[in-house]
């Protein structure tokens, strides 16, 4: 990991000291956590709580422009990290990204560590999401040639990142892109594409295959496969105020681990987890339209057996080549957002609305419903919520609504015979412009539930001096506790803001629960401490 780093260097310094001036730019993200053990929240029994105390989290990015050539290398630093596993400490650092580009003519080239995706993300998407440590770039090189004003073609190879080391699968691909206008005034037009991936084991990874699938029984034996690949074609329509995309994806047979599947043991018993190697596919299609007054959002997803992974061994949001969109609605409240299903790459049906529209200049109201199924057609997932906005005048805006929940914490969190958990949550927001730079702005939340840890009330108060200054207070109280006494889970921020440097300093108590990114969820413990956070581009 050293080259890249050098060779970066080099390249700066000779640049740096050429005649023609270039432009260098970057950002610095620090996270720093102080873990203070509190036993009645659960926040306790890992390294960070019993002798640790102190962990961060640092990411540097350098990014220097010259002459066409583009180049940027990003340095990561962990130190007693709670990212990786919130259970456990990971301590690293090193080169976390470098790449070269370069534009000639028609063609793009570029080597060192790639992020893109194919259409949707359904076959091929390298994507990074800091607060769960997920970092897939693909190290090796990429290829893109204008074929023509409207079409596209490119192909890309290497493999896959796996924290300062890579995984031993070779992944390899090509995207055809196209842009057509058809009709008078060219009012409609259409984006087709088609994208293929090819995924190769190495030889230690079907080994170490071959040594575990060896105990399985005759019932559960399956072959076992160096190639796999995937396809999809995919389209957006362009009509006026409707775009409609769609996108089918099939994957051929490919190793993988299925937690849940039943395996039969030599003495007629059976166990959970084995592995499989059956063929999948995905389709997914978005529909909206936007109207003066109206708009609509209906989108749609199946998905049967597309696990697609770098290494077979990989688990949890480790070495995922592909991603299946969410089909949930991204919460911005605590409590609405506190039950966020995960996405189910094995088993999933699911479609979701949104509709938006004006009653008047003042009022505006949005009706959303998501529901979500296995293919069997057991429920997994349901959320409705109705909002309304009513903004008195530019400085005076109330948002009310009403939020229900059902969610299957079996599937979503692993917890074995527990209920499905419902819920009922109405939530209020003020907020109030004293003058140009100073607001307020009031929340509250209640969310009534039987289930899980019974019912919570929700209340934070912000107040604001831009551009500089915002202070926030919150208070999560379970005020009706189905498993343990009643207990606050306040929070504290202070945030300072100057040019493009942001400091934040927060103490927090947080309730044990899902976390989730772009759709990618995981089950947190509680947390008890105090952080602070910088995030600073020059």
């Amino acid at each position: 990991m050293k080259k890249p780093f050098y060779l970066f260097l080099l390249l700066l310094n000779v640049q740096l000291y050429a005649q023609e001036e270039g432009h260098l730019s970057g950002q610095l993200m620090i996270n720093g956590n102080v873990f203070i053990e509190d036993q009645a929240i659960g926040a306790s029994n890992t390294p960070q709580y019993d002798h640790q105390i102190f962990g961060s989290e640092v990411w540097l990015d350098l990014n220097y422009q010259l002459k066409g050539f583009d180049v940027g290398i990003r340095m990561d630093i962990f130190n007693n990290s709670n990212l990786l596993n919130p259970r456990d400490s990971y301590t690293g650092q090193g080169v976390g990204k470098w790449y070269v580009k370069k534009q000639l003519d028609d063609l793009s080239i570029q080597v060192g560590y790639i992020y893109d995706q194919i259409g949707s993300g359904l076959i091929f998407r390298s994507y990074e999401e800091r607060p769960l440590l997920i970092d897939n770039g693909l190290i090796g090189a990429s290829l893109s040639y204008a074929l023509a004003s409207n079409l596209s073609v490119k192909a890309f190879g290497g493999k896959q990142k796996n924290l300062f080391s890579t995984y031993d699968s070779f992944m390899k691909g090509m995207a055809l892109d196209a842009f057509l206008e058809l009709g008078k005034e060219n009012k409609i037009a259409l984006a087709p594409g088609f994208g293929f991936v090819n995924k190769t084991f190495s030889d230690d990874q079907i080994n170490d295959l071959i040594n575990t699938v060896r105990n399985y029984t005759p019932a559960d034996s399956l072959g076992l496969y160096y190639n796999s690949y995937a396809f999809s074609v995919y389209n957006t329509l362009s009509v006026g105020p409707i775009s409609w995309y769609v996108e089918g994806a099939y994957k051929s047979k490919d190793i993988y681990f299925d937690p849940d599947a039943r395996r039969q043991l030599f003495n007629g018993e059976t166990t959970l987890g084995k592995f499989r190697n059956d063929p999948g596919s995905v389709l997914y299609t978005s529909l909206s339209l936007g109207l003066k007054g109206f708009g609509a959002t209906l989108e749609y997803k199946r998905t049967e057996n597309f696990v697609f992974r770098a290494d077979p061994f990989a688990t949890l949001n480790r070495g995922l080549v592909n991603y299946l969109p969410p089909m949930s609605k991204i919460n911005s409240y605590r409590l609405k957002s506190r039950y966020t299903p995960a996405t189910q790459d094995l088993a999933e049906q699911a479609f979701q609305v949104e509709l938006r529209y004006a009653l008047s200049k003042k009022l505006k109201v949005v009706h959303y419903l998501s529901n979500i199924t296995d293919l069997d057609g057991k429920q997994l997932y349901r959320e409705y919520d109705t909002e309304l906005v009513y903004r008195k005048s530019s400085a005076n805006q109330w948002t009310v609504g009403l939020q229900s929940q059902h969610y299957s914490q079996e599937v979503y969190e692993g917890k074995a015979g527990v209920p499905v958990v419902t819920t009922y949550t109405p939530y209020v927001e003020w907020f109030y412009r004293f003058t140009s730079r100073k607001s307020l702005r009031l929340e509250s939340q209640y969310m009534d539930t039987k289930q899980d840890f019974g019912s919570w009330l929700f209340f934070l108060a912000e107040y604001n001096i831009a551009p500089r200054w915002s202070f926030a207070v919150s208070d999560m109280y379970n005020v009706s506790p189905a498993k343990t006494k009643d207990l606050h889970y306040p929070r504290v921020d202070a945030v300072y803001v100057k040019n493009t440097n942001r400091f934040t300093l927060s103490f927090i108590k947080q309730v044990e629960g899902v976390v989730c990114a772009g759709g990618i969820c995981r089950l947190e413990p509680a947390f008890s401490g105090i952080r602070f956070t910088l995030n600073s581009s020059f």
